[in-house]
């Protein structure tokens, strides 16, 4: 709930009441109109702000939010899954800059909120083994707006101040 908040605050746009209906499924009332699923609300939450994206942003974005929505609670829970989930998603940023492409969409602010607590338990030295997610949220963090209910991560390791010294 709050990383959908979260979304809507950054997006400037009402969330409506968000709760789990009766089969535990994140759901909102926006404009009248019931949105299930966290995937399907954060997209629906973009496209309400007026937010323009590519139908393969768009695709790329459903799989990215439905892969955060099925893993993260369990990553939470288990320290050994949580370095594997965050080493898939390093791995997929090794190429690019951001998960939905070469431009910043929702989707990323919505995944820096769902691996915010993950990111933020794991020490100096093996925050250095996930280099391109650490290049990933310094570049979210300098959005203005991104990062307004959290205080942004420390990520000045000594190799991602080598290699990526900049946000670009």
């Amino acid at each position: 709930m709050d990383v959908v908040k979260s979304v809507g605050k950054y997006l400037n746009t009402s969330v409506g009441s968000i709760c789990y209906n009766t089969d535990k499924t994140l759901t909102t009332i926006i404009d009248k109109e019931n949105v299930e699923g966290f995937a399907s609300i954060i997209l629906w939450l973009a496209s309400k702000s007026g937010t323009k994206m590519s139908q393969e942003q768009v695709l790329l974005s459903y799989q990215w939010l439905e892969h955060l929505a099925m893993y993260s609670n369990q990553a939470v829970s288990n320290p050994s899954f949580s370095k594997n989930f965050l080493q898939g998603i390093n791995r997929a940023l090794a190429n690019n800059t951001y998960l939905a492409g070469p431009a910043v969409t929702v989707t990323d602010i919505a995944a820096y909120h769902v691996l915010y607590p993950l990111i933020e338990s794991l020490g100096i030295l093996e925050r250095e083994s996930f280099l391109h997610l650490c290049r990933w949220c310094k570049h979210i963090q300098a959005l203005p707006g991104a990062c307004t209910n959290k205080p942004p991560l420390i990520l000045n390791t000594l190799t991602l101040s080598i290699l990526a010294p900049a946000v670009h």
